[in-house]
């Protein structure tokens, strides 16, 4: 059985290297107020690290509802297989590739979809007790996308 401490750990995984993009994209950024949100992005991923840790360490075993068995177990693997930050790409070499601060804004955007969804999913691992954090953590992603949208909309190219 896929077990809710190996999607946290990879959930964790996701938001440090989350966290390792954004700062390496502020480092880089030409524009102000775009370098600025990719700071404030870098220090909530951090956070959301911290949150992972401490549900981590609360959650208890869970079996979401399935319409057949392994039906989650596949899901979230698919999602893990998927995720925008393969296990052999580092997000600063990742960083390094990306040549304007619209391309930077574009892949965050696609980011934010990415952890969205992920932490939709992740919802349904966790008992009914601890999904008010997962709530948390979904309200934050989807003010970033927001925010992402409305910066690439004001940003030169």
């Amino acid at each position: 059985m896929f077990r809710a401490s190996e999607v946290f750990a990879f959930a964790r995984a996701m938001e440090e290297k989350g966290r390792a993009f954004y700062q390496a994209m502020a480092d880089g950024a030409r524009d102000d107020k775009v370098r600025r949100l990719f700071e404030r992005l870098a220090l909530e991923e951090a956070r959301h690290i911290r949150d992972f840790d401490e549900l981590a360490s609360t959650a208890a075993p869970y079996d979401p509802p399935e319409s057949y068995p392994g039906e989650y177990e596949a899901y979230m693997q698919a999602l893990v297989d998927s995720n925008i930050f393969p296990k052999d790409i580092q997000p600063e070499a990742l960083a390094g590739q990306i040549g304007s601060d619209k391309e930077a804004l574009n892949f965050a955007i696609q980011l934010e979809k990415e952890a969205l969804l992920f932490f939709s999913g992740l919802k349904n691992l966790v008992s009914l007790t601890e999904t008010s954090l997962i709530d948390e953590l979904l309200r934050q992603e989807r003010r970033h996308l927001c925010e992402l949208h409305s910066a690439l909309e004001e940003v030169q190219p």
